[in-house]
């Protein structure tokens, strides 16, 4: 007797065990939640995140269900973790920051009923006054036909500042925007850590960063110029100094 009272407590808490761990199977009911990172480290006050191409661009962060699939983004919430945090920028249509006072290091998660991401940071700026032109060692020439050694490579450095200030986590964007094609077939920008393709980086110290590789025409000879151009919108409008180009000088490889 005493043993089936075991056993009839246990098939019981077993039972209520299993109902608190049971996986809803409502497709809108939110399970986990995935923050990806931010598009840009710092937004400017009065302005929105802005992405690679300088348009708005929506804090990408997505709330699954318990198959896997996503929950429509209309429950999830951006929050602000302390004071300072809540008072230093506002969320608009579409997950889209826009910063309200200065702050240097801002927090947030993302939440969703009892669900909360992990802390993302980043700062609000004052307003850039310009974009300078890029490092002097950017003028420097680039050897197209020399095998893949740092010769192959040229580093170009642009930045955006307000007053002295240099004001990093912004994106800047970059463009190639020629090149003498009786030399080259074409122009790769990426990565100058990565190596992977991109069209526009995070100001980081002193300045956003973007490697430029040339790809000759077989036979390729003489001289020539790719021309590269930074850009920078603050409030939809190109600061002082965007566009800014410059031409970067082909030569062939001496023996």
């Amino acid at each position: 007797m005493r043993a089936q009272r075991g056993t009839v407590a246990a098939l019981l808490l077993a039972a209520v065990v299993a109902g608190c761990t049971a996986i809803s199977t409502d497709p809108q009911a939110p399970l986990s939640l995935q923050f990806d990172s931010l598009p840009a480290l710092a937004v400017v006050v009065g302005d929105t995140m802005r992405g690679g191409d300088l348009l708005p661009s929506r804090v990408s962060v997505k709330a699954f269900n318990g198959t896997g699939g996503t929950v429509g983004d209309e429950q999830i919430r951006l929050v602000g973790i302390d004071t300072t945090s809540v008072k230093a920028f506002r969320v608009i249509g579409g997950l889209r920051l826009v910063g309200s006072v200065l702050a240097p290091s801002v927090r947030l998660v993302a939440q969703v009923g009892s669900l909360q991401s992990q802390t993302q940071t980043f700062a609000v700026v004052q307003a850039p006054t310009g974009l300078n032109r890029f490092a002097a060692d950017s003028l420097d020439s680039l050897v197209y036909n020399a095998s893949d050694t740092a010769a192959r490579f040229k580093d170009a450095r642009s930045a955006v500042f307000a007053g002295a200030t240099l004001l990093n986590g912004l994106r800047i964007r970059f463009r190639v925007v020629s090149f003498t094609q009786a030399i080259l077939d074409s122009v790769r920008m990426v990565d100058n850590v990565s190596g992977r393709p991109i069209t526009s980086a995070l100001m980081t110290g002193q300045g956003a960063t973007v490697r430029i590789k040339a790809y000759p025409k077989l036979g390729a000879a003489g001289r020539g110029t790719v021309r590269l151009e930074a850009s920078f919108k603050s409030l939809g409008v190109d600061v002082p100094g965007s566009p800014g180009s410059f031409d970067i000088r082909l030569v062939p490889r001496t023996p």
